[in-house]
């Protein structure tokens, strides 16, 4: 897995900053080979302090366009410095990106053993290495990679406490302060999300009293959060959603269908949880190389998207005991940072997966969980949620096919927001009174042969 895993990132980065001056568009950044903005605009200004006589540790010091915790940038000029002083080189960067996200998967696999079980650990960490956005962010000069492997380092450093606490301690420092240098928000929520986990694992003190401090410690820390975050997550969230309306006539128009735009807020949630959209990537004209990107990206979400949904709506039905406890957090942890992701990004279909993809190994993990749950047990709710995907994907495959290639006759958007919603509903509630039905004639089976 780990080798898989450095070298699909690292052949992927090869690739594109070859292919991109060529197969690309005609613009200075991907005429330098970047996928990214960012990543261009960073390791341009990371080689421009090289060639600089500036410390680099007044990196930090200085007013940043293109990194605002400097932690990759300060790093890339490091490299850049002291190995590649002659040269601008980034696949150095790539190259390091790729090796951070290879080195989290052992340390996932471990920990995921030692809580669980060594299948859900493998499939886990198939999930990591081979979802299409992983490879793509992980070959490029992008802080993910780098969260990603530090966050696995940090977690099995969490899980591995009550067997060696000076190790796993060492782990979880050097992970999380790691976070830290990156992005100091990513490295906060994980901390967070980690201390609530060691938390319910029941690996602290076990006496009421502690138990007490350590609830109402958590519930007041909690509170603060919630209360500092709306208001950054407000502020930020109105303007990008803003900048999304903007952007684009498509958007503008269906917020201002929905009651006068009134929805509009609640309107770019959803519509960033379903990017990147699997119709528009098909459909839309692009360059063959990035139509490629669009659509792998694109299916890896959509392929993972029911198993996420079937876990949220499943892990209440798990063994009692900690077990449970920890998963319900996982499912509440994923359904409020996949919101909060879509939220933050105002609908864009790229920074929306760039924040959901920072904690992609407990999405991994909560949709391996489902899936071993759903063949074990052979839950139809897991067929029912691909159903749901299946009609959501049908027609709006429909809609943009209509819209770029004239093909069949175009529904209004609000009228297939309104079927889409109708069939879903439809498959759900069958599926409900179907449960219910077979849980009733079975009881009525077993009274029969009592008697």
């Amino acid at each position: 897995m780990m080798t898989l895993a450095f070298v699909l990132r690292l052949g992927a980065g090869i690739y594109l900053t070859l292919a991109l001056p060529t197969h690309g568009y005609d613009d200075p950044q991907q005429n330098a080979g970047y996928v990214f903005t960012d990543a261009y605009r960073r390791d341009t200004e990371a080689w421009g302090f090289t060639l600089s006589a500036t410390p680099l540790w007044d990196i930090f010091k200085a007013e940043l366009d293109t990194d605002q915790y400097g932690g990759l940038l300060i790093l890339s000029g490091i490299l850049y410095r002291y190995l590649s002083p002659d040269a601008h080189r980034p696949l150095l960067i790539i190259l390091l990106a790729a090796s951070f996200a290879a080195l989290g998967v052992p340390f996932l696999h471990r920990a995921v053993c030692q809580r669980w079980e060594q299948t859900l650990a493998d499939l886990t960490c198939w999930i990591l290495v081979l979802y299409p956005d992983s490879i793509l962010f992980g070959s490029s000069q992008m802080r993910e990679p780098f969260l990603i492997g530090l966050l696995c380092i940090a977690f099995w450093g969490i899980v591995n406490w009550r067997q060696n606490r000076y190790t796993a301690a060492a782990a979880f420092l050097i992970g999380w302060s790691g976070m830290m240098v990156f992005s100091t928000r990513m490295g906060i929520a994980a901390l967070a999300f980690l201390i609530v986990w060691l938390w319910l694992e029941d690996l602290l003190p076990k006496s009421s009293a502690w138990q007490w401090l350590g609830w109402v410690s958590l519930c007041l820390a909690g509170a603060g959060v919630v209360v500092l975050g709306w208001q950054w997550l407000h502020t930020t969230a109105a303007w990008d959603i803003l900048l999304t309306e903007r952007n684009s006539g498509r958007v503008q128009t269906a917020i201002s269908e929905l009651a006068g735009g009134r929805f509009g807020p609640q309107f770019i949630v959803i519509y960033g949880l379903a990017q990147p959209v699997l119709p528009a990537a098909i459909a839309e004209p692009a360059l063959a190389l990035w139509k490629t990107i669009a659509i792998m990206r694109s299916l890896g979400w959509y392929a993972l998207a029911p198993f996420l949904l079937y876990g949220i709506f499943s892990v209440w039905k798990a063994q009692p005991g900690a077990e449970k406890r920890i998963l319900i957090w996982v499912a509440i942890f994923t359904f409020a940072w996949l919101l909060i992701s879509s939220m933050r990004a105002g609908g864009d279909q790229w920074d929306n997966p760039r924040y959901r993809m920072v904690f992609l190994p407990f999405l991994a993990l909560l949709a391996a969980w489902a899936a071993l749950r759903a063949l074990h047990l052979r839950d139809l709710w897991l067929v029912r949620w691909f159903v749901v995907e299946a009609v959501f994907l049908g027609f709006f495959t429909a809609w943009y096919f209509s819209r770029y290639f004239q093909v069949g006759k175009r529904l209004p958007f609000w009228h297939m927001v309104a079927w889409i919603a109708a069939l879903s509903a439809l498959v759900l509630l069958s599926g409900v009174v179907w449960d219910l039905g077979r849980n009733f004639l079975k009881r009525r089976q077993n009274r029969i042969h009592r008697l």
